[in-house]
């Protein structure tokens, strides 16, 4: 998908403006994931335009990825769904195929200094204050993934106060529910390496064995960057899987 690019569109194709209108309501949290959208004869109505005109508008936000359309429904906000997305490296099923569901034991919550590389990933200045949270991922009491992310401290505080007790399983929902940021796309890049000797020894494995190394680049609706995590996963459980359509 692309991100509104603020420039002046006064000439562009009537369709576009429409377009850049409702993606910018989109960004600034105007229109909230999940919420339904005007209905093309409203839109049409609003920018004293044919249907016609505000349907291609609608089609390139459908076509971008931004908001779906449900039969019998209307036209939403696009939510993404990522909790099952270890499902896409990992197997998590058990030999009748029946789907296993990772559990998450936080292991710490920290406030440190942005390490230069974090705070490029995340495009905050070097040295600000980040959160850095280390957990690891268990199927059937067996360590799958260790996993440390970082996020800013300035939007993320709430979550420095959360009893361990609370996190559950999924993070995204947190983020949403108590700092009101929403993870709308994150960029997966997967590589081998060994371990060390803090990630292995979660994994129940020997210092400098060979891991399946997952970082993740999770932005918002307004494209800025809101999470960068790394995640340490076992061999033995690798499994890569990709829909090509």
């Amino acid at each position: 998908m692309q991100a509104n690019t603020h420039r002046d569109d006064s000439r562009s194709p009537r369709y576009y403006r429409i377009y850049q209108a409702l993606l910018s309501s989109i960004q600034s949290g105007g229109l909230k994931p999940g919420d339904s959208l005007p209905s093309e004869t409203s839109i049409a109505q609003t920018h004293d335009v044919a249907p016609g005109t505000a349907r291609k508008a609608v089609d390139m936000l459908v076509d971008r990825g931004w908001v779906e359309r449900q039969h019998g429904r209307g036209t939403f906000v696009r939510r993404a769904d990522f909790s099952h997305s270890l499902a896409r490296f990992f197997r998590l099923t058990d030999r009748e195929g029946v789907q296993l569901h990772p559990k998450s034991e936080l292991l710490g919550i920290r406030e440190l200094p942005a390490p230069a590389d974090i705070a490029r990933h995340l495009e905050e200045p070097e040295h600000a204050s980040l959160i850095e949270i280390e957990r690891v991922r268990r199927v059937d009491e067996l360590p799958l993934l260790h996993e440390v992310i970082y996020l800013s401290r300035d939007r993320f505080l709430p979550l420095l106060s959360l009893p361990a007790e609370e996190w559950g399983d999924l993070l995204y929902p947190l983020y949403e529910q108590l700092c009101g940021e929403v993870v709308f796309r994150a960029t997966d890049t997967l590589s081998a390496g060994p371990a060390p000797a803090g990630p292995a020894h979660h994994l129940g494995l020997s210092p400098g064995s060979q891991v399946i190394e997952i970082t993740r680049l999770a932005k918002g609706y307004d494209e800025r960057p809101l999470e960068w995590r790394l995640s340490r996963g076992r061999l033995d459980w690798f499994h890569y899987s990709f829909d090509i359509r």
